[in-house]
Formats: C-alpha cells, sequence, structure tokens
C-alpha cells in the first residue's frame, strides 16, 4: 500500500539538492562562524553569502537586514517581543498596545497572551465568513499607542491570503510609525512575494516549509524597526539573536529558496492545477462536503474540507490506514482536543468544525497521489456515514 502525504501546510519533505548542499556544509565548514581564524572565516562568508541570498530573494535591497533564528515560531516572537519591549524600554511608564487577527497561527496567539502578563493591551480582530479580515474594525481599532500590527499571508489552516499590501497602505495613513509584522511562514517559498511590493517592517519564515530543514527559521526587520533581542548571551545575528549559527540550518533556507526561484513559474502552475484538481475531484465524488476559508482568494495547494456527518478525528485515523496523511489543522495544535480557532472565528457551526480536514500538497505529489488521495477519501467517508459512532 502506497503512502500518500498531504500535509505540506505542516513540513515539508527536505529536497534532495537541500541535502546535498547541508551534506556539503557539514563536512567542509567546521569552523565556528565567530572565530577570526580560516576555519572561522570560511564559515562565517558561507552565511554571510546565505544571508544575501535571502535578502535578493525577497526584493529587500538594501532595506533591512536578515536575521536566522531557529524557527518560524522564534521569528515571530523576536518580532513581537522584540518590538515591544524595545517599546517600553524606550517609554518606561507608557502602555504598549498591539494588534493581531483572532486567526493567526498559536506563534501569534499565544506571544500576544505572553505580552498581555507583561502589561501590554491586545487587540483581536476578527474575520468575515471567508477568513477575510474586517478591515473597518482593524483600523478601528488604532490608538496612539499602538505599537505594532501582525497580520499573517495566508492561513496554514484554510490557505486564505490576506490583503496584506491594501491592510499595510490603510494602516500607515492612520498611524505611520506603526510597526508592521506579517507571519509569512505560508508564503516565502511558496508564492510571489516581494518586499519591494509590500514593504513590511518586519516578516518571519521556516526554512521546513519550503524543503529545507527543520529547526532554521529568518526574520526581517526593515532598516529604523526597533526591536530587542529576546535570546541573549553573544552579539551573533546583528546582536538580535544570540548563540553559535546554525549554519547547515542557514545554507538548507538559502539553498530551498534557491531552488523554488529558479523553478518558481513551472512549480507554481503545477501545484495550482494539481490543487484545483484534487478539489474538483472532492466535490464530484463525495456529496456533502463544504469548502472552508475563500474559495478564491486562496493558496491552491491548500484545500480545508468539512465532511457532513463525519468527525475528522475518526476519518484522519481511516485515512492514515488507507496511506494518507492529513490534518486537522495547524500542526502545532495536533495534541489539543479542542476545536480549530480559525474555523471558530469564521463562524462556522461546531458539526462542520469538527468535520473539518486540511489536505495540502507539494513539490513531490502527483496527479496518482491525488486520484489515490480521493478514492480513500471516499471509502472512509462512506464507511464511516454508513456505521456512524
Amino acid at each position: 500500500m502506497p503512502r500518500i502525504y498531504l500535509d505540506y501546510n505542516a513540513t515539508t519533505p527536505i529536497d534532495p539538492l537541500v541535502l546535498e548542499e547541508v551534506t556539503s556544509a557539514l563536512k567542509n565548514y567546521q569552523g565556528n562562524p565567530s572565530s577570526v581564524y580560516e576555519e572561522g572565516r570560511a564559515a562565517r562568508i558561507l552565511i554571510e553569502d546565505s544571508r544575501e541570498f535571502v535578502r535578493t530573494f525577497l526584493d529587500a535591497g538594501n532595506s533591512g537586514e536578515i536575521i536566522f533564528t531557529g524557527s518560524g515560531s522564534e521569528s515571530v516572537n523576536l518580532a513581537i517581543i522584540g518590538s515591544v519591549f524595545a517599546y517600553m524600554r524606550n517609554n518606561k511608564n507608557a502602555i504598549p498596545h498591539i494588534i493581531t487577527s483572532r486567526v493567526e497561527h498559536p506563534a501569534v496567539l499565544n506571544t500576544f497572551k505572553f505580552l498581555e502578563l507583561h502589561g501590554a493591551e491586545t487587540s483581536y480582530i476578527g474575520v468575515n465568513e471567508f477568513g477575510g479580515i474586517l478591515m473597518d474594525d482593524l483600523l478601528a481599532a488604532i490608538k496612539e499607542s499602538t505599537v505594532l500590527i501582525s497580520v499573517m499571508g495566508a492561513n496554514n489552516e484554510t490557505g486564505t491570503i490576506f490583503p496584506l499590501k491594501q491592510i499595510l497602505e490603510e494602516v500607515k495613513k492612520v498611524k505611520e510609525d506603526i510597526l508592521f509584522h506579517s507571519d509569512l511562514v505560508q508564503i516565502i517559498g511558496k508564492s510571489y512575494f516581494s518586499l519591494k511590493d509590500i514593504p513590511l517592517d518586519l516578516c518571519s519564515f521556516s526554512g521546513h516549509k519550503f524543503y529545507a530543514l527543520k529547526g532554521c527559521g529568518a526574520l526581517y526587520v526593515k532598516k529604523g524597526a526597533n526591536i530587542d533581542p529576546v535570546i541573549h548571551g553573544g552579539h551573533q545575528e546583528r546582536g538580535l539573536r544570540a548563540g553559535t549559527e546554525n549554519i547547515a540550518g542557514i545554507v538548507s533556507i538559502a539553498k530551498g529558496l534557491s531552488i523554488f526561484k529558479n523553478n518558481i513559474d513551472e512549480e507554481l502552475k503545477r501545484i495550482n492545477t494539481l490543487g484545483g484538481a484534487f478539489l474538483d475531484k472532492l466535490f464530484y465524488g463525495i456529496e456533502g462536503i463544504k469548502l472552508n476559508g475563500h474559495p478564491v482568494n486562496r493558496l491552491k495547494n491548500t484545500i480545508n474540507v468539512s465532511f457532513d456527518g463525519v468527525k475528522a478525528e475518526t476519518l484522519l485515523f481511516n485515512l492514515d490506514l488507507y496511506g494518507v496523511s492529513a490534518s486537522a489543522g495547524s500542526a502545532c495544535n495536533a495534541g489539543a482536543v479542542s476545536l480549530s480557532h480559525v474555523l471558530k472565528a469564521h463562524g462556522y457551526d461546531v458539526k462542520r468544525i469538527e468535520s473539518a480536514i486540511r489536505f495540502s500538497i507539494g513539490r513531490f505529489t502527483t496527479e496518482e497521489d491525488i486520484d489515490y488521495a480521493v478514492s480513500a477519501i471516499k471509502k472512509g467517508v462512506l464507511k464511516l456515514r454508513a456505521n456512524p459512532s
């Protein structure tokens, strides 16, 4: 029986070309990048070359800096906590106000909860039934004390894309000095993006979402964005992230983005076509299903579907037996037995949320994989509907 992997939003397999690059780095660059002797200098050059490539990939020019971190979550923490702590350090008696949406990844939402414990005031903006942010509510929430707004580029559960350029422009009209951060974990290395077109102050991304290693991420920091370090120690990463750099992870980020850049048009066309075919075959072959999120403005690799009369947890178990891997939402919530906060924010009823499964495809997904998966899903759904527990 084949294994069909349909959870690319949780993590991607390592691309063989990335693995080759990482293996070479591990073999040939063993010095500490902070050391002054030859081995250290060679490692430092490799890191800086990778940093420059990432800056070029993002079309950042000389507008800001790339800070390498240990994950997308760490990048988010550095951006949000770093911004608030810098503000509090420079404004001793001021209470910082920060804004985000209700459908953000737990890395953002739980960081906001943490800052509440440290005196920050927070606002959480709702979305409509398609997952689109309520723009009027967002703009109305801005105060004189608002330090930062964090809005994701695309939702990890539904694939709904946020109009970042429009949101950024409208926010800056209201208060120009607000720092605008975006969690781009589901965008960078998976879609077209340019900081020249969308000049964010801060944005976070993660290597393992674009076929690089797990345990490596990065944060773009625009010049003039004042943030404090969250991890303290040495002066690595421009003094913003202490700790000896993960050379293999950094190299994997640059290589992963390089592969995507060299094949971007072809890869996106293939994935968009395959995602559309997957969705069509699901709706054509199975009755009583609903697409969650925006029907058009979404990542085409992400299909979040609710199956009438079926519990997602039970269907996922059956799909695993058939050899199909999918999820009920964010991998970071895999151990939690709770309704998706994302789908709850859409206003969906409990039954729809309980029956929702996210399928996400990627570089190594084939048309044969899709056909097998649709057949397995149909078998599982019909079986469970015939024998409801």
